[in-house]
């Protein structure tokens, strides 16, 4: 009976770890983890976006960085416009089946927009980002702070990751990821 192979640690999950360090790194000097004492958007900015965006950048060539990076930037950006429309109904979004009702609408329009504009890459975030404005706690004129918090750290780690993935390529006989029909869309 053959021994199962256990799986190697590459070039490109060093470079996943250095970039999710380098993106945590970036708020800790100036104390930005999450303090809502400091009020505003300062006060709703830590790593987690940061570092997830990078994970899910870095699983992939330098050019796959890239379109994945961009795909997020514009889900970002579709799915931050479509949480803030959602925060314009107020204090409607405090009755239960209101809210559930904008959760269900948003990833519908996030999905949709992202599918019209030929970058299906970008419907996580465009639907992520919305329920997470709609879900969190944060009431009043800081869900717009946490809304922008939380679009600021996505573009902290997408931009961390393609300065790691540009400054460490990887080796030449490294397998790629599989391609999967989304990849196959035009940046």
């Amino acid at each position: 009976m053959p021994r199962p192979q256990l799986p190697k640690v590459g070039l490109r999950t060093i470079k996943t770890a250095l970039a999710v360090m380098i993106s945590y790194a970036i708020f800790v000097p100036f104390d930005l983890i999450y303090h809502t004492e400091y009020g505003g958007i300062w006060g709703q900015l830590g790593p987690s976006y940061a570092c997830i965006a990078c994970i899910i950048c870095m699983q992939s060539s330098l050019g796959q960085t890239i379109y994945q990076g961009v795909s997020r930037f514009i889900g970002v950006a579709v799915g931050g416009v479509l949480g803030i429309l959602a925060l314009k109904l107020g204090a409607c979004l405090d009755h239960p089946a209101v809210k559930i009702l904008m959760l269900g609408l948003v990833c519908v329009a996030g999905v949709w927009v992202c599918l019209l504009i030929k970058r299906p890459t970008a419907c996580g975030m465009a639907c992520i980002l919305p329920c997470v404005i709609l879900i969190t706690n944060v009431s009043g004129s800081d869900r717009y702070a946490y809304a922008a918090a939380r679009i600021v750290e996505t573009v902290i780690g997408v931009a961390v990751a393609f300065v790691v993935n540009a400054l460490l390529p990887s080796p030449q006989g490294e397998p790629e990821p599989d391609q999967s029909p989304q990849k196959k869309e035009k940046p």
